[in-house]
């Protein structure tokens, strides 16, 4: 990840310990091991109890009762919705050093092949596209010259992606451009100039890190010669990592506020415009103290209805960290945007793999609710079945030109990816419950000093 991890929390400390003693119950009463209950519908259930009856919430429309019967709790997690996820991420292991991928410190996982390994490639395509219920999943390259994940790698991905699902369209490729002038050498992966033969490619969407060079959207000098590129090719999505400042490109609390917002959607009337993690800062961050999301939502809010069609939020980690801070956190999130964006403009993002399988985060959605006293209290919409099948892909499909067909059950034939799944028992079965990257700010800082002296040495 880009950012420092905040400290756990001594409640969420109490909650992994209750969650851990819950699922150790319901094993044993079913005559599995915890490890196998874990993997089980009936666990995730029990998760969200669990949280719900530690934050005095009900955010989760769960009971205790569907997570005593294994099978009812299949039943419960079991409607289907078309997922397309926009932001999913691996390390291009063919082309990044094995040393300076091991400098990120991924903890190491023997079942997943140790690091780096558990962040490449391989593993990547089985959390996402065999252990979760991920329909289509759109490749989110990296900053800084395109390390340690490039075009070039996010396309070998795409492919080979497709490959295995019998040339069904699973996975889609953005192009990546990094605009400050320090990246507009010859043969530098995201360049403006490498713009061209990215979409020629196949890239259905462009991501750009404002971090990367310290830069605004709205710079008519940076970013404009940018967007100019990005209309004459075709493209009309422009995808923008803003919020979650990165701590190892300096000034970044400033260049990803979402300031620039106003001014870019106004002079680029062609183009859509999405925020990745919804421009939200944690505790702290914000350079000028404002919480979560509040900034993005006032500058959207103060849009003119036109042109605020063509703004998005996407919510990759930021929904992850919100379900770790408790249900209503995550109920707030949501509600927050549903009221400035309606249902139509939100998309479903997860991060993974740095999340791992993220099978737990569209069940965490499946199940959420806005409580009755919170659309009271803060006038936030209901989370309508309407509205999830939308959040989580028939907005994005909109976007990127993908029919929000979800995929029917059993295998079909020639899809490789369909019959591992199928083999190892559906989406929930295989998953090896891990997310991947450093855990404290202590781990975060070492990885850090470690990157950097590797690079001087590059």
């Amino acid at each position: 990840m880009e950012w420092v991890p905040k400290p756990i929390t001594e409640r969420q400390l109490v909650a992994e310990r209750l969650i851990a003693d819950a699922c150790a119950e319901q094993a044993k009463r079913h005559g599995m091991t915890r490890g196998e209950f874990l993997r089980t519908a009936a666990a995730t259930l029990t998760g969200f109890v669990v949280l719900n009856e530690l934050y005095g919430s009900e955010a989760f429309a769960v009971t205790r009762k569907q997570c005593r019967d294994p099978e009812a709790a299949r039943e419960t997690l079991a409607k289907k919705y078309f997922v397309m996820d926009v932001q999913q991420h691996h390390v291009d292991l063919e082309r990044y050093p094995e040393a300076l991928g091991c400098s990120l410190r991924f903890r190491d996982r023997g079942a997943a092949g140790g690091c780096p390994t558990v962040v490449g490639q391989t593993n990547f395509i089985k959390e996402v596209f065999v252990d979760s219920e991920t329909d289509v999943g759109v490749i989110s390259g990296l900053p800084f010259g395109g390390i340690p994940l490039g075009p070039q790698a996010m396309l070998d991905t795409r492919d080979r992606v497709n490959g295995l699902a019998g040339g069904a369209e699973r996975c889609l490729a953005q192009a990546v451009c990094d605009p400050a002038p320090q990246y507009q050498r010859d043969g530098v992966a995201t360049s403006i100039a490498s713009l061209e033969g990215q979409v020629q490619r196949g890239a259905r969407a462009l991501k750009c890190y404002t971090y990367s060079g310290n830069w605004r959207l709205d710079d008519e000098t940076i970013a404009y010669p940018m967007l100019a590129e990005v209309q004459r090719l075709g493209l009309r999505l422009v995808n923008v990592h803003k919020g979650l400042p990165a701590i190892f490109a300096p000034g970044s609390e400033e260049t990803v506020r979402a300031t620039d917002f106003p001014k870019v959607v106004r002079d680029w009337p062609e183009l859509n415009f999405c925020a990745y993690h919804s421009a939200w800062f944690g505790d702290g961050d914000h350079p000028e103290g404002k919480a979560g999301s509040s900034e993005f939502l006032e500058l959207v809010s103060a849009m003119p209805k036109d042109q605020r069609k063509r703004v998005y939020a996407e919510i990759g980690s930021t929904f992850a960290i919100q379900i770790a801070r408790g249900p209503d956190a995550a109920a707030h999130f949501i509600g927050q945007l549903l009221t400035v964006f309606g249902s139509r403009n939100i998309l479903w993002g997860t991060d993974s793999i740095w999340w791992g399988s993220p099978q737990w985060l569209i069940d965490a959605f499946r199940c959420l609710q806005i409580p009755q006293s919170m659309q009271e209290q803060f006038g936030y919409p209901p989370l309508t079945e309407k509205a999830k099948r939308r959040i989580l892909g028939v907005n994005a499909a909109r976007l990127y030109g993908v029919k929000p067909r979800p995929r029917p059950k059993g295998v079909i034939r020639g899809d490789q990816l369909a019959e591992a799944q199928d083999e190892q028992g559906g989406a929930h079965a295989g998953r090896r419950l891990v997310t991947y990257g450093p855990r404290t700010r202590r781990e975060f800082l070492s990885m850090l000093r470690l990157e950097r002296r590797l690079e001087r040495l590059a």
